[in-house]
C-alpha cells in the first residue's frame, strides 16, 4: 500500500495544510476481449486490467476517493517508471506520469525549483516544489448520473521531491507484486463505502426492484441442501449465526430460524430488507453490505449464499476481513457460490436476473484460495454440489477431437517446412457449476 503524509511548512510564503494520499493495487482481472462500458472507453484488453483503489484525507478526515482500472495493455515498463523517478529526484526538475486508467484517472508528480525573497534586498531562497496531482472521472452508464469530475492537488513540503518519488516507486513495486499474485491485507482499511458509486447505486437499484418477485429456492438442489444441513451440524445449538447478503431471506434465514438459531440477516437492499423483516420478525435485520459487517457480539457463524462470490476482487478481501472480525475464533463459514466458467470471469457488467447488475465470478478453487490467503480462514471442504456432466463430458470430447486436428496440423507444417498455414485451436471450456465451500475462522 504505498502511502505518503504531506505537511507544508506554515509559513507566509508556503500555505499550512494536511493531507494523506494511500493507492492500494489490489488484482488483475478482465478476460481478453472484455469490454467495459463505463466512462469514455471501451477496453478490449481487460485480462492486463490492474484493480486500484484511491483514497485520501483531509484534515484527518478519510475519504474513499476512487476505484478504477488500471489498463495495461501497453505493458508495464518498470525498470523504465523508475529510471525516471530517478531523474526527477537527481535534477530536482521533471514530470512523472502515471495513468491510463478506465475510467480516465490519472496520477502525476511534478518537480519544479523555485526561489522567492522575503526582502527585496535579501538573498533568494531556493527550494523543490512537488506537487501531487491526481483526478478522476467516474463517468456514467445506463441512465445514472456520473459523480463527476475530481481532482486532489497536494503540494509537498520544499526539497522533498524525493518523498514524493518514494511514493510512486511504492507503486511502481506494488505493481510487481500484483503481477507476481500477492495481493494487499485488508485490516485496517476503512470500512468506508461497500463500492465505488456506480455499482452501488446499480446493484442496490435491481435488487430493489426486485424485492417482491425473486425467488430462489436453493434448496430444492439436494445436493446443496445436504451440504448446508451438514454445516448446521456442526454449529453450537442456539447458536447466533449471520446471513450475510441474505436478501428477503427465504429459505436461508427460514432454514435457520427452524433450526433453532439466534438469526441476523445482513443486507444491502432496504427493500430486500422490509420484506425480510414482515416474513421474519424473529430474526434481526441490519442494513449492512458484506464490507461494512460491524456487530457488538461475536457469531458462531456466517454463510453467504450468491453474494460473497460477487464482488469485486477489492471487496472480496475486505468482506473477508470483516467476517473474520465478526466471527469468533473456530466459528465456521459457508459459502455458497457459482461459477460461470471462464465465458463470464471477469465480465462484470451483466443482466443479471433481467436487471443490469455489477457482478464477479470466482472459480471453486480461487475463493477457497482467497479466504486462506491471509489467514483469516483454513478452508475445511469444497465441492461442486451441480453440474452437467453430460455436457462437461460432450466438452472433454471436442477437446481431445480438437487435440488431434492440432497434431494433424504440425505433421503438415513439419512437411512443409516455410509455407503459412494458420491453424486456430477451437478449445472448448467446461461448463458453469454450483459450489460449497466450508472454512473455519482461525485464532
Amino acid at each position: 500500500m504505498a502511502k505518503i503524509d504531506i505537511t507544508h511548512e506554515k509559513t507566509e510564503h508556503f500555505p499550512a495544510s494536511t493531507e494523506t494520499i494511500e493507492v492500494r493495487f489490489w488484482d488483475l482481472g478482465g478476460k481478453h476481449n472484455q469490454q467495459f462500458y463505463i466512462g469514455s472507453g471501451v477496453n478490449f484488453q481487460a485480462n492486463q486490467n490492474i484493480w486500484l483503489e484511491i483514497i485520501y484525507s483531509v484534515e484527518g478526515a478519510q475519504i474513499f476517493y476512487t476505484r478504477n482500472f488500471l489498463h495495461h495493455s501497453w505493458g508495464f515498463e518498470r525498470n523504465e517508471q523508475l529510471g525516471r523517478l530517478d531523474k526527477l529526484i537527481e535534477t530536482g526538475e521533471g514530470v512523472f506520469g502515471f495513468g491510463d486508467m478506465l475510467p480516465e484517472t490519472g496520477m502525476s508528480l511534478k518537480a519544479e525549483k523555485k526561489s522567492y525573497q522575503e526582502k527585496p534586498d535579501a538573498e533568494p531562497h531556493h527550494y523543490t516544489l512537488v506537487t501531487l496531482t491526481i483526478s478522476a472521472d467516474t463517468g456514467a452508464v445506463f441512465g445514472f448520473a456520473s459523480p463527476g469530475s475530481r481532482s486532489v492537488e497536494i503540494k509537498l513540503d520544499p526539497d522533498t521531491v524525493e518523498d514524493g518519488a518514494h511514493f510512486m516507486r511504492e507503486l511502481v513495486h506494488e505493481l510487481d507484486a500484483v503481477f507476481q499474485g500477492k495481493h494487499p491485507d485488508p485490516a485496517g482499511f476503512p470500512r468506508g463505502s461497500c463500492e465505488w458509486p456506480l455499482v452501488w447505486q446499480l446493484n442496490r437499484k435491481a435488487y430493489n426492484e426486485l424485492a417482491q418477485s425473486y425467488q430462489e429456492d436453493y434448496f430444492a438442489n439436494p445436493l446443496l441442501a445436504d451440504a448446508f444441513a451438514a454445516w448446521l451440524a456442526q454449529l453450537p445449538a442456539g447458536g447466533r449465526i449471520l446471513d450475510t447478503g441474505c436478501g428477503h431471506g427465504d429459505p436461508v434465514i427460514a432454514k435457520l430460524l427452524e433450526s433453532g438459531f439466534q438469526v441476523t440477516g445482513a443486507d444491502f437492499s432496504p427493500e430486500m430488507l422490509k420484506k425480510a423483516r414482515e416474513q421474519f420478525p424473529q430474526a434481526c435485520f441490519v442494513q449492512q453490505a458484506a464490507t461494512q459487517l460491524d456487530f457488538d457480539f461475536a457469531l458462531d457463524g456466517a454463510c453467504s449464499f450468491s453474494s460473497l462470490v460477487y464482488l469485486d476482487p477489492i471487496d472480496f478481501y475486505n468482506a473477508v476481513y470483516r467476517l473474520y472480525q465478526a466471527i469468533k475464533p473456530g466459528g465456521l463459514l459457508f459459502l455458497y457460490g457459482f461459477d460461470t466458467g471462464p465465458d463470464w470471469r471477469g465480465t462484470p457488467l451483466n443482466i443479471v436476473i433481467g436487471k443490469w447488475m455489477w457482478s464477479w465470478h470466482y472459480g471453486m478453487e480461487e475463493a477457497a484460495g482467497r479466504l486462506e490467503e491471509h489467514g483469516y480462514f483454513q478452508v475445511l471442504e469444497y465441492k461442486r454440489v451441480w453440474w452437467d456432466e453430460e455436457k462437461e463430458q460432450e466438452i472433454a470430447e471436442k477437446n481431445e477431437a480438437e487435440k488431434v486436428k492440432a497434431a494433424e496440423h504440425r505433421r503438415k507444417m513439419d512437411e512443409n517446412p516455410g509455407q503459412f498455414m494458420p491453424y486456430f485451436p477451437e478449445i472448448h471450456e467446461r461448463p458453469a457449476y454450483a459450489y460449497v465451500i466450508v472454512a473455519r475462522r482461525t485464532g
